[in-house]
């Protein structure tokens, strides 16, 4: 069987994405990767792979955000319709994917996973992502990624749900004043 970059490498050569391919030192996680490439932690989609709960029984779903992002369960939960959201095993992640820990690129097609796409990457020019391996990177066109993956749109918008939570909190204390 061919390794996970070669089938990736496959997958977009056959449906006429243009890739680039990096070869680098070792890098698992965003703040290695950012070091070895030097690229924005914007640029870098990270995923994240989840086990999910529905009527049917267990499943797995990948999340692409940009790296200095934090994965809202809650939110990645009611766009997959689950009760219940948790972060895959690397048992799992090696079962599902092939993959080891920080090599997922964020792509579901590839391995018939449905993927959650962070919007804010669309505002990118280039995505920078490790490709099966920690050793070998891809960079890709955001458009063209979300073009073949017509993936779920997501909001990563921590900022926010942190403002509400402090809003609400100021409300409650001044007894809904201003």
């Amino acid at each position: 069987m061919s390794s996970v970059a070669e089938r990736l490498r496959a997958y977009f050569v056959d449906h006429g994405v243009a890739y680039r391919v990096i070869e680098h030192q070792p890098a698992a996680t965003a703040e290695e990767y950012h070091a070895v490439l030097g690229t924005r932690y914007e640029q870098m989609p990270k995923a994240v792979f989840f086990r999910y709960q529905v009527a049917a029984g267990e499943r797995f779903a990948i999340l692409a955000l940009q790296a200095h992002k934090r994965a809202d369960l809650e939110q990645v939960a009611k766009l997959l319709d689950a009760h219940e959201v948790r972060l895959g095993s690397r048992e799992q992640l090696r079962e599902a994917t092939g993959c080891e820990f920080g090599e997922l690129p964020p792509v579901g097609g590839l391995f018939g996973l449905p993927l959650l796409f962070d919007q804010d990457l669309l505002a990118e020019d280039e995505l920078f992502f490790n490709a099966g391996s920690l050793t070998s990177s891809m960079a890709v066109s955001p458009k063209a990624l979300e073009a073949l993956e017509r993936p779920i749109r997501y909001r990563a918008d921590g900022r926010r749900r942190l403002v509400d939570r402090l809003e609400g909190a100021r409300r409650a204390i001044m007894g809904g004043r201003r």
